[in-house]
């Protein structure tokens, strides 16, 4: 499916489902897919990978703007074998938060607002290896503040590894293109309208394969 198709799609669902307006700009995140050559297809949905999207999208007098960006909206392998909390390691569950301007260790990014609600997933016996969240069990559901963050990736690796213990993380430095348009976007767009917040709009692979359909 071509990317403005999906665009609009997502925004239909959104709108359906949370009673999403676009007069401003609204963040939809959605797992286990790519966008390649402006075509939108679902992918394996691999755990440790930066394989979902990131989309701004807004609709000023009838004319559609969005943007894409290549993300994890998931924690990577370190954390999953070396979880923070007791309880396991945090993964946002789909559903609609609210994100403010904040820091992430120094740096400029996006917090919660709100609580946010995750599921959390303990380390596995005798070092199984992570592949498909679809064959993982939740361990506990929990919804509160957590520090699960929006923000940039210190290193270039190809994997997410430690670059998220639950937070969503471009697939982009602190100076690289995709994280500086993506924040001074919305940095410009809260000025502007004394936002206090911006909509975060998560879905999972599954409203996506449906979207797609």
């Amino acid at each position: 499916m071509g990317t403005k198709k999906f665009v609009k799609r997502l925004m239909a669902y959104g709108s359906k489902k949370y009673g999403l307006l676009y007069d401003r700009w609204v963040i939809v995140g959605v797992r286990g897919i790519d966008i390649k050559d402006g075509i939108v297809k679902a992918n394996n949905d691999a755990i440790n990978e930066y394989n979902d999207a990131l989309f701004l999208i807004r609709a000023v007098n009838r004319s559609l703007e969005f943007k894409v960006y290549s993300c994890t909206i998931d924690p990577g392998r370190y954390w999953l074998n070396q979880p923070m909390n007791p309880a396991g390691t945090a993964r946002i569950v789909e559903g609609i938060y609210k994100y403010k301007l904040g820091m992430h260790r120094g740096h400029k990014a996006f917090n919660q607002y709100a609580n946010v609600t995750v599921n959390r997933y303990v380390p596995h016996q005798n070092a199984k290896p992570w592949f498909k969240w679809k064959d993982e069990s939740i361990s506990v559901t929990q919804t509160g503040f957590f520090a699960i963050d929006i923000h940039a990736k210190s290193g270039t690796s190809k994997f997410v590894e430690m670059a998220s213990a639950g937070c969503t993380v471009l697939n982009s430095t602190w100076t690289d293109a995709p994280w500086l348009e993506f924040y001074t976007t919305l940095e410009n767009a809260i000025s502007a309208h004394l936002q206090a917040y911006v909509c975060y709009c998560v879905l999972d692979q599954s409203t996506a394969v449906i979207i797609l359909s």
